[in-house]
């Protein structure tokens, strides 16, 4: 990050402190030591990452709530903080939905962890009442949901299977089909993550059985759209393109439902990216172009700060100019992933930039295709 900042900084780099001191100052920075850099290297990171400055820096609080959530202590005695009450546990995944969009699951998944453990032993609590125990059965299937899918973005395969099982469990306790069914989706996502479609299309018509009737119409979307990726990584196209129908046809039957919180990202943007990983995995890489670029510029424009979202969309971009055959947009498109890539705490965006970059080196002769593994290489220096 140094480099980078020395780099953005152009001819006034030399009014920089020397390269160790200014790593200093970034760890300083990074450790929450300083709680934001200064106006000049707000402008300078904001030129090195090339994102802007405001939606790098304009909302400190989140990231203030983020250091908070990670530092705060979650068990105490008896194995259930003071204070931690059915309120509190729902309160919690409130702040985690906000968050879970904007930080990768690296950071996340161990302390999410940590309250659910915390939140589980409410249930032993003589004083829950019938409707309080049903409340903690949600928030649970919640927690451990949420806990499941951010080990997925971590790549801690055996955690999210493990936490993800206990989300069927806890919603099936509450009487939540909706809940089940988008819990066996992410089961499904997380197959299709492992290179297995026919676990993944097996869940995914699990998936939508569960939420075919009387359930969230933003669930049966999901759901839809999870069956819908499993046939397009078989190879399925017309189940596919079935599948993405029904998905959008259940998102706008919604109208002015209430929707459950577990359910805010599935939207227009969500829709757009899933049809553009369907295209490409169905080899229609000029259709996936047009619906990935499309998606891009919905989150550039409405949810900029999202920034896990859009490093893992412009990777999807650049394998579909490779896939078309477009080396030299595709590298380009990858520098800029790489870019937004190192800058968040994903593995599994770093595991699909790893990809692309495998299948990118083919064309090693290249000029910009040597320079952008030497990028990428120096970068895990």
């Amino acid at each position: 990050m140094a480099r980078k900042l020395r780099a953005a900084a152009g001819e006034d780099a030399a009014s920089l402190p020397d390269h160790e001191a200014l790593v200093r100052s970034i760890r300083r920075w990074e450790s929450g030591k300083i709680s934001t850099p200064s106006e000049r290297y707000r402008l300078l990171f904001s030129r090195a990452l090339q994102v802007e400055e405001k939606a790098l820096f304009a909302d400190i609080s989140e990231e203030d709530e983020l250091v908070s959530l990670l530092t705060s202590p979650v068990v105490g005695k008896g194995g259930v903080p003071s204070g931690f009450t059915v309120e509190s546990v729902e309160a919690l995944l409130g702040r985690l939905y906000r968050l879970d969009a904007e930080f990768g699951g690296n950071e996340l998944c161990q302390v999410v962890a940590q309250h659910a453990q915390a939140a589980a032993g409410l249930f032993s609590s003589s004083s829950l009442h019938t409707d309080e125990r049903r409340r903690l059965y949600l928030a649970m299937a919640g927690l451990t949901q949420i806990a499941g899918w951010l080990s997925i973005d971590a790549s801690r395969h055996a955690e999210a299977s493990r936490y993800l099982t206990a989300t069927i469990y806890a919603a099936h306790e509450a009487d939540d089909l909706s809940m089940a069914g988008h819990a066996l989706g992410y089961m499904s996502l997380h197959a299709l993550y492992r290179d297995q479609p026919g676990k993944a299309l097996a869940l995914a018509r699990t998936a939508v059985d569960l939420t075919s009737a009387g359930t969230s119409p933003r669930a049966r979307a999901t759901a839809h759209n999870r069956a819908a990726r499993a046939h397009a990584r078989l190879g399925e196209a017309d189940a596919c393109k079935r599948n993405l129908d029904l998905a959008r046809a259940a998102y706008i039957a919604e109208a002015d439902e209430s929707e459950p919180r577990w359910v805010g990202y599935v939207g227009e943007i969500e829709l757009l990216a899933q049809r553009g990983a369907c295209f490409l995995d169905l080899g229609l890489p000029g259709e996936a172009i047009t619906e990935i670029e499309h998606t891009i510029s919905l989150v550039r424009s409405r949810t900029p700060e999202h920034a896990r979202d859009l490093a893992h969309y412009t990777v999807r971009l650049a394998a579909a100019y490779l896939s078309k055959g477009e080396v030299a947009q595709a590298t380009a498109v990858g520098a800029s992933a790489h870019r937004m890539s190192v800058a968040i705490g994903s593995a599994r965006v770093q595991e699909r930039f790893t990809e692309f970059m495998g299948s990118l080196s083919v064309h090693k002769k290249v000029p910009e295709v040597r320079e952008l593994a030497e990028q990428v290489r120096a970068s895990s220096y």
